[in-house]
């Protein structure tokens, strides 16, 4: 029974295969999760979500603001039906919890290598934030569609 209930209390959200890594300040949170969702502010491009918790086919990062899931995340919005590479997507990186949201953004490389059955591609962020310090992503990345 204790390992049920430690199933149940784990980290949530659909499972992304990757190698990105994530560098917040002194921390390195584990991307574990990822969903491609439609933007709902632009027609035509999906949002690619990325984060340690808390990302499935309901999140919507692009549009939480507070009140949003706790954790950290990536996200970018790009074209929904076409690969390709943008070298100056605006990336964010939102770090959220005990009443406390900060979202970062920086433009980089975003590259899409597929888009269907699931959205594929890398990505590379670096910024410094005075608080926090260097704030960085890199790497690859394959995530479920849900639109």
């Amino acid at each position: 029974w204790g390992l049920l209930l430690l199933i149940g209390c784990g980290a949530s959200g659909e499972p992304m295969n990757g190698d990105v890594m994530f560098t917040y300040g002194t921390d390195h949170p584990k991307m574990a999760f990822g969903a491609a969702v439609e933007n709902k502010d632009t027609p035509g491009e999906m949002l690619v979500q990325i984060g340690d918790d808390n990302v499935d086919c309901s999140t919507d990062l692009g549009s939480f603001g507070f009140g949003g899931p706790s954790g950290n995340f990536v996200y970018f919005s790009v074209d929904a039906t076409m690969p390709g590479t943008n070298d100056h997507a605006l990336i964010s990186v939102e770090h959220s919890g005990d009443n406390h949201l900060s979202i970062n953004e920086s433009d980089g490389p975003v590259t899409i290598d597929a888009t269907t059955p699931r959205v594929t591609g890398s990505l590379t962020f670096a910024t410094t934030d005075a608080e926090v310090g260097d704030i960085s992503v890199s790497g690859n990345f394959d995530v479920k569609r849900c639109f």
